[in-house]
């Protein structure tokens, strides 16, 4: 037998003498990884138009509603504040959101970052999300909007895979800028 010991290495508890609590090894467990709770994203998609013109198109709750995938309403309440109604199929449910944004920085037409909440009482899911958009000129007269956005979702929906969510929720943000590339760009 050996009884080298490393001095940096932490006896367990059975070495210890210490006694393990499966109330404390349980909750450990029930404890979520912060990396499976949260979902993030970023990209950036060259439009045809000027800044101005990109900043007009989404920060109007009409034009938002006709872009955000699964929108029914979209109002403003303030320049900053913004109420939202979203139905949206994940995977096998249907969620009815009913939230708020708002617009927490705002630099137009340069940048803006949005917080936004939204509950769906069927699965008891709130959907928090952070995300920032940075628009720039480009060479070539057009415009290069960037962005980034955390999904946060707990309750029902919560519970399923983030290899099921992901792509759901990406292929929403993909749709959301393909919509808003087609409304400035066809208008």
């Amino acid at each position: 037998m050996d009884d080298t010991h490393d001095p940096d290495e932490q006896p367990s508890d059975e070495q210890s003498g210490a006694e393990s609590d499966p109330a404390d090894a349980a909750a450990d467990a029930d404890e979520p990884d912060e990396a499976d709770e949260r979902l993030e994203f970023s990209d950036a998609v060259r439009i045809e138009t000027t800044p101005e013109a990109l900043w007009e198109t989404i920060s109007d709750p009409a034009t938002l509603t006709e872009c955000v995938p699964g929108a029914e309403s979209i109002e403003r309440v303030s320049e900053r504040r913004y109420t939202v109604d979203i139905t949206r199929g994940v995977s096998h449910l249907t969620v009815s959101l009913d939230g708020e944004a708002e617009f927490v920085e705002m630099n137009p037409p340069d940048s803006v970052v949005t917080s936004a909440r939204a509950f769906d009482s069927k699965t008891g899911s709130d959907f928090d999300i952070l995300a920032a958009m940075e628009i720039q000129p480009t060479d070539d007269g057009g415009a290069r909007l960037a962005y980034t956005a955390e999904v946060s979702i707990s309750g029902g929906v919560a519970t399923m895979s983030n290899r099921i969510l992901k792509p759901i929720v990406s292929r929403d943000i993909d749709t959301y800028f393909a919509n808003v590339k087609g409304e400035v760009e066809d208008a």
